[in-house]
């Protein structure tokens, strides 16, 4: 069974993470498993979710 993938876009100059698109913004790719741990990981150093 495939896991579910979590699309969300990371701007490392304003240090902000998003569920929409941004024009400045990096779209990342993770799996469901995975994708928690990573924002945890970028709200702990200091990126804001929007």
């Amino acid at each position: 069974m495939n896991e579910a993938e979590k699309t969300e876009w990371i701007d490392e100059k304003n240090k902000i993470v998003s569920f929409h698109v941004m024009d400045n913004g990096e779209m990342i790719i993770k799996t469901e498993n995975l994708f928690c741990e990573f924002l945890f990981r970028l709200t702990s150093a200091g990126y804001r979710v929007m």
